[in-house]
């Protein structure tokens, strides 16, 4: 519940919560590297945050006909097919990739890092507008 009703707050303590969840599972991961038959867990939160918070899509707006459109609609990022994403080359059947996992790790704790900043200097700016 956010007593000020202060829809900046509901999405920071969000988008923490989610990252929060990702970085657990990422962990849960690269603990079971080396469980045979361990399938991959994952979070995606932006989207149902998105849709929570009434920002239908993250493409970004095209004016022009020369203008990019944001993004790839590879979930990888670095290059890789989808096809290969869901796949495992072990022989085990663990589809835990640790390279994949670092690169995700990395980047939740980054997203976090500059949630919790935001977090901090909005509830900075609520505690100076009551002083």
């Amino acid at each position: 519940m956010n007593p000020i009703g202060d829809r900046g707050l509901q999405t920071l303590t969000g988008w923490l919560d989610g990252l929060s969840r990702r970085q657990e599972a990422t962990s849960n991961n690269i603990a079971n590297i080396d469980t045979p038959g361990y399938v991959r867990q994952e979070v995606n939160f932006e989207t149902e945050l998105q849709r929570m918070f009434g920002r239908g899509t993250n493409q970004m707006a095209a004016t022009d006909s020369r203008h990019y459109t944001g993004g790839s609609t590879l979930r990888g990022q670095l290059g890789m097919d989808p096809q290969q994403l869901l796949s495992s080359t072990r022989m085990d059947g663990n589809s835990v990739d640790i390279d994949e996992e670092m690169i995700t790790l990395t980047e939740t704790q980054m997203r976090y890092q500059a949630a919790s900043q935001a977090l901090s200097k909005k509830l900075g700016t609520i505690r100076t507008v009551i002083q």
